[in-house]
């Protein structure tokens, strides 16, 4: 029995690793989607996907597939953050990484109203890596290593039904695996990793009244997440304390929502609106829970709450994102395609951190296509520029100071189609 589960845990752990290097997210946890036709459109979907975008956006798009296929999806992230606080003499950037993530779809029509499918992809992720040097006048002039990462692959089974020639809806069931992992000053070098396994649903349903005008909605349910693991605090015995302790943390993936429009005003030419609303305010803290006593006793400590406290306060608010594309068929084979989205923080001032970090963005995109007879390579570029967020000294916030960062994201789409 414990084989098997060292052997679920292995064939979880390689997929996160292959779907997700993900350093840092879009409008609180979420990713902006998956597939490169969607994001060259910025994703603005939901009415007409029917890709391997499918599975994040909208599930009822599979059953417009034309045929049996698979498709695999690859995209880097590469960000730029930054962090300067004047009055501790800090002036910081994340160290040049670059984040892998991805996406494998499936799908089979199993008649002409049913479809099923198969998708891996990764919803979510957070996290940022930085100098430690630049940052040592906040610990004490003590170079420590300051990291984070919280992660979701999810694993969706797909169903798809074609009630009418202009109605279509599907369903996902989502097997979420979920990883997180900091590392920041505490007394000594403090480092925490977990896992943990939520379950949840998606609902959609595309209706097109004609050959020019779709639309579409989309339905994510919240998803409760326990993750545990353990946490070390490398000075912790100078205080009479175990260095590690098991480590629990609660929390949730909110619910989503979102509704799209797609028009047609000439043959070759598509034009879609999208608006996404998350329930953030759902998530109010990740909450931290120890095994040792004393680690928790010290939690309160006035000299030591600093360094025990390990509680993630956030107070987010529910936000919405906008996002309008275009696609442009140059001829039957290649397309080209623009998109924009405003995509808000939910993170107020207050709880603004350097190792969650929430940003407003402005994001620009732009992609191309080529689709034959066997095979599709579909191409983008993300181009997010992000607000400074200035949190004043004089504010109650562990991080007073100038937040931001930019972040650029190609991605590239194979698909191969049987039929």
């Amino acid at each position: 029995m414990k084989q098997r589960g060292n052997s679920v845990r292995l064939l979880l752990t390689v997929a996160l690793i292959t779907f997700t290097g993900i350093a840092l997210s879009a409008n609180g946890l979420n990713l902006n989607g998956s597939g490169s036709r969607a994001m060259g459109m910025a994703g603005a979907v939901i009415a007409w996907t029917n890709d391997v975008s499918l599975f994040y956006f909208n599930p009822a798009g599979a059953a417009n597939a034309k045929g049996t296929w698979i498709s695999l999806f690859e995209t880097n992230l590469l960000p730029s953050g930054t962090y300067t606080a004047a009055a501790f003499g800090v002036d910081a950037k994340t160290n040049s990484k670059l984040y892998p993530a991805g996406a494998l779809g499936f799908i089979k029509p199993l008649s002409d109203k049913l479809t099923i499918g198969l998708g891996i992809y990764t919803p979510s992720g957070t996290g940022a890596t930085w100098d430690g040097d630049q940052l040592k006048n906040l610990a004490g002039g003590k170079v420590y290593t300051w990291e984070s990462f919280l992660g979701v692959v999810t694993i969706s089974p797909l169903v798809a039904y074609k009630i009418s020639d202009q109605l279509a809806v599907g369903a996902t069931i989502n097997f979420n695996y979920g990883m997180m992992h900091i590392k920041r000053p505490g007394v000594g070098q403090y480092e925490e990793s977990l896992t943990g396994i939520g379950f949840g649903a998606t609902f959609g349903m595309q209706f097109t009244p004609s050959d020019t005008l779709a639309f579409g909605l989309s339905y994510k349910l919240p998803v409760n997440v326990t993750l545990k693991g353990d946490a070390t605090m490398a000075s912790a015995n100078l205080l009479g304390a175990a260095i590690d302790s098991e480590i629990t943390r609660k929390t949730t993936l909110p619910m989503w929502l979102g509704a799209g429009v797609s028009f047609k005003p000439i043959d070759k030419l598509r034009l879609a609106l999208d608006v996404n609303w998350t329930n953030w305010k759902k998530l109010d803290k990740i909450p931290v829970e120890f095994s040792e006593t004393l680690w928790t006793q010290l939690m309160s400590h006035p000299l030591y709450k600093g360094a025990f406290d390990q509680n993630l306060e956030l107070d987010w608010k529910d936000c919405i994102q906008y996002r309008i594309g275009a696609e442009y068929m140059l001829c039957e084979q290649w397309a080209v395609r623009l998109g924009y989205m405003r995509d808000p923080s939910p993170a107020p001032l207050a709880t603004m951190n350097i190792l969650l970090p929430q940003i407003p963005y402005n994001m620009f995109t732009l992609g191309a296509g080529y689709t034959g007879a066997k095979f599709s390579v579909n191409a983008a570029l993300e181009i997010l520029r992000g607000q400074e967020q200035t949190v004043p000294l004089a504010l109650t916030s562990k991080m007073p100071g100038v937040h931001n960062m930019n972040i650029i994201v190609p991605s590239i789409t194979i698909a191969y189609h049987f039929n």
